[in-house]
């Protein structure tokens, strides 16, 4: 119970997680860009779901699980290795393989491949006791190649079932974990691309700056040993019409309280800012000879 609970909670969480961001958070733009980081989106909190549920599952077969006495009723493949009949998807035509079942599509077919490495596929059915009408079940299991080998029809195996399962089991040397961090490997890379897609985040992403008029309050002399700086105090309103105070400093002597500016500041921080813009030196009256003598 403890372990439904569990999911239930998570899948109502990563739906909400998934609601929250396509609907309070809307995109600028709708478009194609955006259907597309939708549907990455949705297929990554498929995957998601799936990889946690069948970690879920897994995590109470190894720790509370019972192993019941079950055999092999044939081994297949998807390219008739062996002379075995030939297993495929559902959705094919025509000519195919001789057994179609699920497990086939797109999504299963990587998560297979990534851990064998091959997009070929080593299938066992079994059978074994169980508490339904009629007393046993039947279960289909995806294998590695070299387990796949060793089970030939007719011979016992294993089958380890978690305390909430009654119909369904998987072979005890068959552990589903490796898969379970695969599936929820490729949520994160889907979820991780419709981030990418939809523009709301950027690896790289150039920092805005704002440029607004301001006033120079204030010029104060700093030296640093022989050489002087002047720190220039000026005000300005930022975005949101609030008065600011900055302070930048300069090696240029002629600013001077009152003189026009501008501040060159960031959205994130409107109270630092760097003075830009520079006041025209004053130039002394000439002096002619008439008014010397005068």
């Amino acid at each position: 119970m403890t372990e439904k609970v569990l999911l239930v909670a998570f899948q109502v969480s990563a739906l909400a997680a998934i609601a929250y961001w396509i609907f309070a958070r809307p995109s600028r733009s709708v478009g194609g860009r955006t259907t597309a980081a939708l549907a990455l989106a949705g297929a990554g909190v498929f995957a998601l779901v799936d990889g946690f549920s069948l970690a879920v599952i897994e995590e109470s077969r190894a720790r509370y699980g019972v192993v019941v006495s079950g055999v092999v009723e044939e081994r297949l493949s998807s390219a008739g290795e062996l002379g075995t009949r030939t297993i495929g998807g559902r959705n094919r035509f025509g000519r195919g393989p001789t057994v179609r079942t699920s497990g086939f599509d797109a999504y299963q077919s990587a998560s297979r491949a990534l851990l064998s490495g091959s997009f070929d596929a080593w299938v066992i059915d079994y059978r074994y006791p169980c508490n339904v009408a009629g007393g046993m079940c039947r279960g289909r299991d995806f294998v590695a190649h070299d387990l796949w080998l060793q089970l030939e029809a007719g011979r016992p195996v294993n089958v380890r079932q978690s305390r909430e399962e009654t119909k369904t089991g998987r072979l005890d040397e068959n552990p589903q974990r490796a898969l379970a961090l695969v599936k929820t490997a490729i949520a994160c890379a889907l979820l991780a691309l419709a981030v990418l897609t939809s523009g709301r985040f950027t690896l790289l992403r150039r920092r805005r700056y704002v440029q607004a008029d301001a006033v120079v309050t204030a010029v104060e002399p700093v030296k640093y040993g022989d050489a002087v700086r002047w720190k220039i105090h000026f005000a300005y309103f930022d975005g949101k019409g609030h008065a600011q105070d900055s302070v930048d400093e300069v090696n240029d002597p002629h600013w001077k309280a009152g003189d026009e500016c501008y501040a060159i500041y960031s959205p994130q921080a409107p109270d630092v800012a760097t003075l830009h813009g520079r006041a025209k030196p004053e130039q002394a009256p000439l002096q002619t000879a008439d008014s010397r003598s005068t």
